[in-house]
């Protein structure tokens, strides 16, 4: 690798490419303006031996890519696609949407709400994000309880290999879908296999009425089992999110859809609970986002998995072992546990619980905290098939290894 930082490699490869700089996050970048553009700059990348990393705005590369911004001597160079956005087609009615990757999240909902649609996920952060960048990231918000993860609303894409060469997958409609889902394994590859160009969405209807609800619980591990049974109670619950603050722990959840169908299972939903909770209608909406805001990724420093009927039980252990002040955020639905930092300062220490918690849990992975951590984190031997996996995908699809990946966030070391 070049002594030189990424930076002054952004410039050798925007002069040998002809390609204009920008600037996202405080980082110097490739900004193509097309497709021919780009594999300008990939051509040059591979002559010369560059590492490249595909972003978007740039807003979740802390935890999701902190190779980029925390070590420019050894970072890879960003290629944003902030000129390549745009929806390029949306039929109202047909219930799908396509869009360059370089479209603002937001842009994108609000030009499908024109038609009477919504997007299927509700994500933080919607004004900072874009769609390549939610889908490398492989995304989901909390409405995954009802519609699934964001990945299996996704049809198609086109995207761009290392060699410059232009691949399709799937299509931009649900009855011309064919051939292998390589857009699903495109989505969630943090810019390692391909550079996603565009995408296709299956859309939902947007709903006649929201209701949501927020009340007290004494502790997370009771709070889930109640919301276990809440969920067995009511199978159409679009969200259901456990917090914990220094104010308290709260379980919080809401429904969405047509107004009779609502109100039907609001009753259910009350009875479920026992008690008496606060309501929301008009205002259901808004605590919907605001708790989607809570719970985004670069509010916190560990995610972890867990199955749903093992989730009671580690919360417990992990309230009985973290700080008062150390909030956490927990989708019920996905068994999805998002730690947030004691204090204001970057993480840069392996918590006490890590290891009692990465023996119970499915997976337990950095996310803001310090880069060097990320990498202790990471730095144990992968498993035998892990790494055949990840050879086989680098060779076919990235045989130069301009998009390789130094930090590939897993299970924790034991």
């Amino acid at each position: 690798m070049s002594q030189t930082n990424a930076s002054d490699r952004a410039h050798l490869l925007g002069q040998g490419s002809g390609c204009a700089l920008g600037e996202v996050r405080e980082l110097t970048c490739l900004a193509p303006k097309d497709h021919g553009q780009l594999a300008e700059v990939l051509g040059e990348a591979r002559r010369r031996s560059f590492s490249v990393l595909p972003i978007g705005a740039g807003s979740q590369l802390a935890w999701c890519r902190p190779d980029a911004i925390d070590d420019p001597a050894n970072a890879p160079i960003p290629i944003s696609l902030m000129h390549m956005a745009g929806v390029l087609e949306q039929i109202p009615g047909e219930g799908t949407v396509t869009a360059q990757a370089g479209t603002p999240w937001c842009d994108l909902a609000q030009a499908v709400e024109q038609s009477g649609e919504c997007l299927p996920a509700d994500l933080a952060g919607a004004t900072t994000s874009t769609l390549g960048g939610i889908l490398a990231a492989g995304r989901s918000g909390p409405n995954r309880l009802r519609h699934g993860p964001l990945r299996h609303h996704v049809l198609g894409m086109q995207v761009m290999l290392s060699d410059g060469t232009l691949a399709k997958s799937g299509g931009r409609l649900v009855k011309n879908v064919t051939g292998f889902d390589l857009h699903r394994l495109y989505t969630g590859s943090r810019g390692t296999l391909a550079i996603i160009l565009e995408a296709s969405l299956r859309l939902k209807a947007l709903p006649e009425r929201e209701w949501s609800f927020s009340m007290p619980v004494a502790d997370c591990a009771s709070g889930f089992t109640k919301a276990l049974e809440i969920q067995q109670a009511m199978p159409r619950l679009h969200w259901l999110v456990l917090t914990r603050t220094q104010s308290g722990v709260r379980l919080q959840g809401g429904l969405a859809g047509r107004a009779s169908q609502v109100r039907s299972d609001q009753e259910r939903v009350l009875r479920a609970l026992g008690g008496t909770p606060e309501s929301f209608d008009g205002q259901a909406p808004t605590e919907r986002k605001r708790l989607g805001e809570e719970g985004a990724e670069n509010r916190h420093a560990w995610e972890i998995g867990s199955p749903l009927t093992h989730c009671a039980e580690l919360l417990g252990i992990l309230e009985a072992q973290l700080p008062t002040e150390t909030k956490l955020w927990v989708d019920c639905g996905a068994g999805r546990i998002l730690v947030g930092p004691a204090g204001d300062a970057t993480v840069t220490e392996k918590p006490s619980w890590a290891e009692t918690i990465g023996a119970e849990a499915t997976s337990l992975r950095p996310l803001c905290v310090h880069r060097h951590l990320h990498a202790q984190w990471t730095g144990s031997n992968p498993s035998p098939t892990q790494t055949n996996w990840q050879q086989r995908l680098t060779c076919g699809l990235d045989p130069a290894g301009i998009f390789s990946m130094t930090l590939d966030p897993g299970k924790a070391p034991a």
